[in-house]
């Protein structure tokens, strides 16, 4: 079974109620000769200078679906890259909007990443 995996771990199949976390995304258009930084640390540090005070509490990095994984760092399974129609299966935005009391997603289309802030 082939999957499309979206931003936040959200499969393409998934439904989901409206997020509470509000998007922003920052775009580099127009870029031809010099490419901005796509290192997760500078990232990091554009998102929280942009939106002092507040301060990372998960990414999601889309092309290999690295992120910050409370359950994980517990010792528990990561419940969110587990297979459609599983039902441990647990979107990465329903854990930082529940759990990590994330409400600002700063998405960076040109590194594929999404920063979340609390």
């Amino acid at each position: 079974m082939t999957q499309t995996w979206c931003a936040c771990g959200r499969s393409s199949t998934e439904a989901r109620a409206e997020p509470i976390v509000e998007t922003i995304e920052i775009a580099f258009n127009g870029v031809n000769v010099y490419r901005p930084t796509e290192m997760m640390a500078d990232l990091r540090n554009i998102s929280e200078i942009l939106f002092h005070p507040m301060h990372m509490v998960g990414y999601w990095d889309i092309p290999s679906r690295d992120h910050l994984c409370p359950q994980a760092k517990l010792g528990a399974t990561c419940p969110h890259t587990l297979l459609d129609g599983d039902p441990k299966r647990v979107d990465y935005l329903t854990t930082v909007e529940r759990d990590l009391d994330g409400v600002l997603d700063i998405h960076f289309p040109h590194a594929e990443v999404h920063i979340f802030l609390s």
